[in-house]
């Protein structure tokens, strides 16, 4: 009479194993194809911009940002000399380029990486990079891009061409956008920067300011954006301008271009915060 109820208890605890093993095999299946999906991403976001250059392009930015900007010894010599001890201790293009990717990862589909991989690994592509990569060298320093680019457009009558480049400069973002993005990164270092140096202008202020230059920003890129293009990519042929702008203009160029954005604030936000205390430190010692 009690060999029964134990015998019921035991089936009912193999079914409960049974169930919960089946419970745990299931969840296995659905989650080691996700996490081999992220691997292939992030393979693939890392893929696409290294063929693009940009890791090419965080190093020049890096070593511009090392340099204290234009004017900076006549307004500021204890600045300037702080900036330029310490100016390449602080900016890495390694942590940049990691952040865009990790964002590229996460924005893009496998397809949508792999659109952006074919094309920069074919023939346009490649060439694309190559110039965009020599523009960027050190030797361009002190190249003035966007003159020698109003030269060729001076000296270039096709309509079809001019309309290339002014649809690829667009396609790289607005001068709206991009004077946005550029104010605000100007922003963090000046917030970061004052606070460091013990200068008490109220955030609101230093934000008034800095939108003071925002229209003749605008200006600028809207005048230089197109000169430039014309310059870096002189040797590419009218339908090779188009190819590349509709590859920019496409779901996975503009997710790209968003997560290159991402990324850099991200991260050259946090450098730029570390380096004003550097440099109010420095410049707090000199002073004592």
């Amino acid at each position: 009479m009690l060999v029964v109820p134990a015998v019921a208890q035991e089936q009912r605890q193999d079914a409960m194993l049974r169930n919960a093993l089946s419970s745990i095999a299931i969840s296995l299946m659905l989650v080691v194809p996700a996490v081999a999906q992220e691997q292939r991403q992030e393979a693939l976001a890392e893929e696409v911009l290294l063929l693009n250059g940009f890791d090419t392009l965080t190093e020049d930015q890096a070593r511009n940002l090392a340099k204290a900007p234009e004017g900076t010894a006549e307004a500021d010599p204890n600045l300037a000399n702080a900036w330029s001890r310490l100016g390449a201790r602080f900016f890495a293009p390694e942590p940049v380029f990691d952040a865009a990717a990790a964002e590229l990862a996460d924005l893009a589909s496998v397809e949508e990486l792999e659109t952006l991989r074919d094309f920069f690994a074919s023939g346009l592509g490649q060439r694309v990079t190559a110039l965009e990569e020599a523009s960027q060298t050190p030797d361009m320093d002190d190249v003035n891009q966007t003159e020698l680019g109003h030269a060729i457009l001076a000296n270039d009558t096709d309509a079809d061409r001019l309309e290339a480049l002014q649809r690829l400069a667009l396609a790289f973002g607005t001068p709206e956008e991009t004077a946005a993005m550029s104010l605000n990164t100007q922003f963090v270092f000046q917030k970061a920067l004052n606070e460091n140096l013990g200068r008490g202008i109220p955030e609101a202020d230093l934000l008034a300011m800095i939108i003071t230059q925002q229209d003749d920003m605008i200006d600028r890129l809207r005048t230089e954006s197109v000169a430039g293009k014309a310059f870096v990519y002189q040797s590419l042929s009218v339908d090779e301008l188009n190819a590349y702008s509709e590859l920019l203009e496409s779901e996975a160029g503009k997710k790209m271009y968003d997560a290159v954005e991402a990324g850099m604030a991200q991260e050259l936000h946090s450098q730029m915060r570390d380096f004003a205390a550097a440099l109010g430190a420095a410049i707090g010692a000199e002073n004592i």
